[in-house]
């Protein structure tokens, strides 16, 4: 199937979506679906297949290809991203921000453990605005400029130094927080992937 649903209403896409799941289960057929939709490919697929210039990049379980990916353009391609660019000094330190000040405790990537140079990857849905109190292995600080319904998450815009921060909280813990308020937002090292650079 070649992107069959990509001009139908949300509705029907649904109802179409669990027909197709329900007639894979019952034929015990492989079907192949081509989409460039990420929730498409996350709900209709046992397993996805990311392609980069006619190339397959990486094929595994919707989760694996989420919450593993095998690099910064796999990371990105699933959804939206956080990305820090990082260089590790010394064994056993934190490894020192390029693109944003600080010092971060990160997990080394998966398939290179001496890599010195790498990209933490942090999904919106993994940061957190910090209160007092609240802790983090990393935080920076920003100022939030824009905020979007999303249905049933808010996605919040924070600016750190050049950078855009994506915040993305549900409804029920959504924050009123005033465009151009002084933030801090955090995460834990166990929240984030850290690929190859």
């Amino acid at each position: 199937f070649d992107e069959p649903l990509s001009a139908i209403d949300y509705k029907l896409k649904k109802v179409l979506e669990k027909e197709l799941k329900d007639l894979h289960k019952e034929t015990g057929k492989t079907f192949i679906y081509i989409t460039h939709s990420l929730e498409e490919a996350m709900v209709m697929s046992d397993r996805i297949g990311v392609m980069r210039a006619g190339r397959l990049v990486q094929v595994g379980t919707p989760e694996q290809i989420y919450n593993h990916p095998v690099d910064r353009f796999v990371s990105e391609f699933v959804g939206e991203v956080n990305v820090i660019e990082v260089k590790k000094e010394q064994d056993g330190a934190p490894w020192r921000g390029i693109d944003v000040p600080g010092a971060f405790h990160v997990r080394p990537p998966e398939e290179d453990a001496e890599a010195d140079h790498a990209f933490v990857v942090i999904r919106p849905e993994y940061l957190r605005f910090l209160g007092a109190g609240d802790t983090a292995q990393n935080s920076l600080k920003g100022t939030v400029y824009n905020e979007y319904s999303l249905g049933s998450r808010i996605q919040y815009q924070v600016r750190v130094g050049e950078k855009v921060m994506l915040v993305e909280l549900s409804r029920s813990k959504a924050l009123p927080i005033a465009a151009d308020r002084s933030v801090t937002v955090g995460w834990d090292a166990a929240d984030a992937i850290t690929v190859r650079a």
